[in-house]
């Protein structure tokens, strides 16, 4: 046979092979969905370039909103931990308040969580009374009445009484 006519009766024939082999079924779909836990943990550290160390220490200056935001994100989680573990509540003036004070290194964890997430929320709330030309106070009240609506049910939260007093009530 020559070259000419082997070629093309080669490649018909693989055509007909492959086109009449039908793969293997491979199911894909699980029973259960997949559950993956993962535990991470990031060490940031930032060492100062040689010969530097002569410089006095900056002296910190109030973050930016976008660095209050940044913060925030990062300790999202623990805050929500502690709500879930009504440990703390939303106060009436958009600031997180420890009902329960733990003991040790945990409680001290806690306090100084909460410390940080009131500081970036006054500082948000004092940049959003400056821009609107506002007194801090309104801003804290509408913070307030806004993180009592994203709170989760059964999540403590300080709600306005008829009589004009306070009182902390589990979200319904």
């Amino acid at each position: 046979m020559e070259k000419q006519t082997l070629i093309p009766a080669v490649s018909a024939a693989c055509l007909a092979l492959l086109a009449g082999c039908a793969g293997p079924t491979v199911n894909l779909a699980t029973s259960e969905p997949i559950k993956v836990d993962i535990a991470m943990r990031l060490d940031v550290y930032q060492h100062s370039p040689a010969g530097s160390a002569s410089k006095p220490a900056k002296t910190e200056t109030a973050k930016a909103p976008a660095d209050v935001e940044s913060s925030r994100r990062n300790r999202m989680a623990d805050v929500q931990e502690f709500k879930n573990s009504r440990i703390v509540g939303e106060g009436r003036e958009g600031l997180l308040v420890i009902r329960i004070d733990t003991p040790g290194d945990y409680g001290d964890y806690v306090r100084k969580t909460v410390a940080a997430e009131n500081a970036d929320r006054i500082a948000l709330m004092k940049s959003e009374a400056e821009k609107e030309k506002i007194p801090l106070a309104d801003v804290q009240k509408r913070q307030g009445e806004l993180w009592q609506k994203r709170s989760f049910k059964d999540e403590w939260i300080e709600v306005a009484q008829p009589d004009g007093s306070w009182k902390w009530v589990q979200k319904e």
